[in-house]
Order: C-alpha cells, then sequence, then structure tokens
C-alpha cells in the first residue's frame, strides 16, 4: 500500500497544497528562513484545512530545497512529514534542466486550480513567480481555497524578501516592491477573493500588523467581513466572522462621512471602536481607509496593532490609503469583468435561442402548410377535376360546388393571412407602429379573454423601421409572458411618441417574477426579459424592469427617435 493509499484508508482525502518560488540563483538566506517557511506552511494544514502542503525553492542550476507539511506526520517520532508521490515526481521532472524553464511548472501534474504571483527580491535580479496549485478536490472547493492559498504564498514570498531587504539599507526599495507586487497581483488574476486576500497579507507584511477588509452592505451599510489576516488564531477568525451584519463603528461611520483615513489611538479608541470591540481583538493602533468607487464607499481596509506596539506615522497611513485606492481599482475591474462575463454568457444564450426560434418556426410553418393548406387545395383540386370530368351536370349542383370551393379557399387565404401576421404584421410596414400596436392588443384582449388597456399619446408619426420593429417585438415578448406567466386579470400599455424618445410601457397586476428581480443579474430562465433588454441596447435605449413577488411586472423601454426617416423594412 502506498503512503497516499494509507493516508485514504484512515479518513477522507482532503485538498493538497504546492507551492513552487522560482528566485534568483544568488539566493543564499535558506538557513535564515528556514524555520518561518516551515511555521508558516505547518500553518497551512492546521488551519486552513489542507491535508499537506509543500513548498519547493527552484534555482537555476541548484537543487531545489523543499519544505513539507502535513497533518497526521508519517515519522512521530521525529516530527517531519515525508514527501507525497506527487511531490516525488515533480522533483524528478524538475531535475531535467529542459524543464525547468516552462511557464508554468504545475501543469503536467494537472492541477485542479491554480495561480502565479510575483517575487521581487535585490535589484538587478529579475522577477521571480510564486507558482501555486490546488489538487485533490473538486474546483469549487479549489476555487475557494485558492483565495487561501495565495495568502499564504504572497506571505512565504515576503519572508524571503525581507531576508533579503533586512541588509539593504534603502527600505523604500521594500515599499517599492510591495507596489510592484500589488499591481501585478490585480493584474494577474480575475478572482476578487483572491486579490483581497494577496492586498490584505501584503499590507500586514509590509506594515508588521494584522490587517482586514471589510465591505458594506448596499442597503443598511452594515458590516461584511471578508478577509482577515495576520493572524492564524482559529478563535480570532470566528469572532471576525461573527462581526456579519453589525452596524459600522463610529469610527468607521467617520471614514465612510470623510472619505479619508482615520487613526484611532490608545487615547480615542474606546470611543471610535467600542471597549466590547477592543477587548475582543486586542486593537491598540488602528487604521481605517475608505474603499470608494464611483464616489461611493463600498468597503474599509483596516490595519492594527497591539496597544504595546508602535503606532502608525503619517507616511503609513497615507501608504494604506494608497492600498485601499488600489484596491477599489481591482473591485471595479472585478466587477466589470464578471458584468461582461455575464453579458457573453447571456448573448450566446440569446443566440441560441434565436437560431432554435427560427428552426421552431421553419417547423411549425411548414407543418402549418402541410397539414392544413397543402391538404385543403389538394381537396379543392380534386373536386375540380371530378367537376370537369362530368360532361352533364345540372347547374344548381355545379353552382353550389363552386360556392362551397370557394368557401373553403376563402378560409386557406385567411390562414395564410394569419402565418403571415406571425411571422410580421403588414400592418406594421404599411401603417406603422401604433396601427399595429392596437391591432396586436386587440388579439390579445380576443384571444385571451385579458383585458388590456391601451393608452396612445404624442405625435402620430412615422419611425424609423427598425425603431418600429424593435418596439412592437418587445410589445408581442413582454405580452406573452404575461400571457404565459404571469396570470394576470388586467394589463396596462402605454405608448407615448415624444420629440426626442419614444417610450413603451406594459404593466400588468400578475404573479411578477418569483423572486425579486435584479437587473445586475442575469438570469439564465429569463431569457425573454433579457431579449427586452437587448433591443432596447442595440437602439441606443434602456430598458427598466421591476417586479416583486407578487406584485407584478412593470416593463418600461425608452429608444431615442434619431430620425423619421423611413427605410426599408427589415426583418
Amino acid at each position: 500500500m502506498t503512503e497516499q493509499e494509507g493516508y485514504r484508508a484512515g479518513q477522507k482525502e482532503k485538498p493538497e497544497l504546492i507551492l513552487i518560488c522560482r528566485v534568483s540563483p544568488n539566493f543564499d538566506s535558506i538557513e535564515q528562513v528556514d524555520i518561518s517557511l516551515q511555521r508558516t506552511l505547518q500553518a497551512s494544514v492546521d488551519y486552513f484545512d489542507f491535508c499537506r502542503a509543500t513548498l519547493m525553492l527552484l534555482r537555476d542550476g541548484k537543487v531545489p530545497v523543499c519544505w513539507h507539511a502535513a497533518r497526521e506526520k508519517e515519522n512521530p517520532e521525529d516530527g517531519v512529514a515525508v514527501q507525497s508521490e506527487r511531490c516525488i515526481q515533480l522533483n524528478d521532472y524538475l531535475s531535467e534542466p529542459e524543464n525547468r524553464n516552462r511557464k508554468k511548472l504545475l501543469d503536467p501534474f494537472a492541477p485542479v486550480i491554480s495561480t502565479n504571483l510575483p517575487v521581487f527580491l535585490k535589484a538587478g535580479d529579475p522577477v521571480g513567480t510564486m507558482e501555486i496549485g490546488i489538487f485533490n478536490t473538486d474546483y469549487h472547493t479549489g476555487e475557494y481555497m485558492l483565495a487561501k492559498a495565495a495568502s499564504l504564498g504572497r506571505h512565504m514570498a515576503d519572508i524571503i524578501q525581507e531576508s533579503l531587504f533586512q541588509r539593504q539599507k534603502d527600505r523604500s526599495l521594500r515599499k517599492l516592491s510591495v507596489w510592484l507586487e500589488m499591481v501585478n497581483t490585480i493584474s494577474s488574476t480575475l478572482d476578487i477573493r483572491q486579490v483581497l486576500h494577496v492586498v490584505a497579507q501584503l499590507t500586514a507584511d509590509l506594515f508588521a500588523a494584522k490587517s482586514c477588509i471589510y465591505l458594506l452592505n448596499d442597503e443598511d451599510q452594515t458590516l461584511i467581513p471578508t478577509v482577515a489576516v495576520g493572524s492564524y488564531d482559529p478563535v480570532l477568525k470566528s469572532k471576525f466572522k461573527a462581526l456579519k451584519g453589525r452596524e459600522a463603528f463610529p469610527a468607521i461611520q467617520k471614514v465612510i462621512k470623510g472619505e479619508h483615513p482615520v487613526v484611532v489611538t490608545p487615547r480615542n479608541i474606546e470611543k471610535m471602536l467600542t471597549r466590547e470591540i477592543v477587548d475582543q481583538f486586542n486593537y491598540g493602533w488602528v487604521v481605517l481607509a475608505p474603499i470608494m468607487t464611483k464616489g461611493n464607499t463600498i468597503g474599509i481596509m483596516q490595519v492594527d496593532r497591539p496597544p504595546e506596539a508602535e503606532g502608525f506615522d503619517s507616511e503609513e497611513v497615507e501608504i494604506i490609503f494608497a492600498i485601499a485606492r488600489a484596491t477599489a481599482v481591482a473591485i471595479e475591474n472585478a466587477r466589470l469583468i464578471d458584468m461582461l462575463g455575464q453579458k457573453e454568457e447571456l448573448l450566446h444564450q440569446l443566440v441560441n435561442k434565436l437560431i432554435t426560434a427560427q428552426e421552431d418556426e421553419r417547423k411549425f410553418i411548414a407543418s402549418d402548410l402541410h397539414d392544413g393548406i397543402i391538404q385543403s387545395l389538394i381537396a379543392i383540386w380534386y373536386r375540380l377535376q371530378r367537376l370537369s370530368a362530368v360532361e352533364e351536370m345540372e347547374p344548381e349542383k355545379w353552382q353550389g360546388e363552386i360556392t362551397e370551393l370557394t368557401g373553403v379557399l376563402n378560409e386557406q387565404i385567411q390562414e395564410i393571412r394569419r402565418i403571415l401576421y406571425d411571422l410580421r404584421p403588414i400592418v406594421l410596414d404599411n401603417y406603422g407602429l401604433i396601427p399595429a400596436v392596437e391591432a396586436h392588443v386587440n388579439n390579445i384582449s380576443e384571444n385571451h379573454a385579458l383585458p388590456v388597456d391601451l393608452k396612445v399619446t404624442g405625435e402620430q408619426q412615422r419611425l424609423a423601421s427598425k425603431t418600429e420593429v424593435a418596439l412592437f417585438r418587445i410589445l408581442q415578448e413582454a405580452l406573452t409572458n404575461v400571457v404565459k406567466h404571469a396570470g394576470a386579470s388586467n394589463v396596462k400599455v402605454s405608448l407615448d411618441i415624444g420629440e426626442e424618445n419614444v417610450v413603451l410601457v406594459v404593466e400588468d397586476d400578475g404573479a411578477g417574477i418569483n423572486k425579486d428581480y435584479d437587473e445586475q443579474v442575469q438570469p439564465k430562465h429569463r431569457l425573454g426579459l433579457a431579449g427586452i433588454q437587448e433591443r432596447a441596447l442595440l437602439l441606443g435605449g434602456d430598458c427598466k424592469i421591476e417586479s416583486r413577488a407578487g406584485r407584478g411586472t412593470k416593463i418600461k423601454v425608452s429608444i431615442p427617435i434619431k430620425t423619421t426617416t423611413r427605410e426599408e423594412p427589415g426583418t
């Protein structure tokens, strides 16, 4: 039985963490960082739920240096954790010089998820990297664990860097490296959790302090504890998480109001943070800086030291404020990327829906023509053939047959007109938007016994073809949703053609959307609403959708009237 099989037999396997730090061959401070790195690595399995962790220091032309930690030591007598089979294979792989030049060393071993962090050493040396990989778990768990692993990796990189910077007289180089690391981190990943963990860890290491980040609830400005680093105390972490939903401390309220950092000292700490909080977290010196986007404070960066430590000088406060501003940029970028991702996924779904709808429409038309109109025309043809074959027939019978055939033909003409109307109402092209809207509203009312109150205001003018088609399709989709899903008893439709904009509003008193509608989140199963929004956006307009469960839905679309020049009818 292998060591991994033995481990699995004892308990369910948990994620494994592997970190590879590539540094300059000139790095020679192994003994100086040995204890600190081993302690930090052990913390990853003691407090972050990894089954084992490995850190490998890789230097060109030299044998890799490795540190190992495991939840259960394979050699209890000497307290040493032996390498996993994966690490042994990795060592063998890296023994080949050509393999060390690969950009991503862990890729051949198929990590569940991985990332890279920059490592800045002394001036003149190339930038190193810290590659982090998670193994032996599912992707969702790996994604969650990666943010914590990135924080640990950042801390170990800082330990390595600090062993060099301590020998240098110019400490400003250390500050510069922090900025470079932060910029690289923000630009290297779209995972906002990972960014926040790494930024908080950088801040904690830079100021030899603890650091945490609160986000603020949009509705009531209560606290959302997000990241806390600088201590591996699980009790302290649970206390931090327990602050969720708590009203902002007076110091945080002052930060929000003033949009500027607030410094808490032992003299004003009870007034600014309350005695309960001070006792729970052993605060002495605290700096709180606003994380702001678009003029609003969305979070707070906090850096704190215990009472026995030194306070923060003005330069440190300004640096913390600058870090908070950089963090705000990272959050905003992540949100924009997330919105773009949602938009891209939504567009894929809409295109798929369009293709499906086209094929369904073709199938429906083909079925209608084959089973209805074609069969009727064939029947008429046979009956006409029978009439022509009979040389002698009383005029009354001949005229009666012709009358009946005329009735059948009239029915088929009406059926063809119905199919054409469903494809595109001729009234829309010939007479314009208002008559087409009136006709469609009447059809909905008659066919579904649903009262629809229509109100048309503004100038009775023709609009650009694309605008008329878009508004008509939006009305169709909105009323279809009402008929299929709302269970409404009354519907109001208003169309206002102004000088600059045409506004269409469809409001019902039905069931509403099951969950309160959020325009920032595009639901996968609400493609009809998404299609309405996309039609409006394509013409430079906007669409607002308001809905509450059990209280109906209101759709308001506004499209600018750029030109009244008629175009050739489009599809």
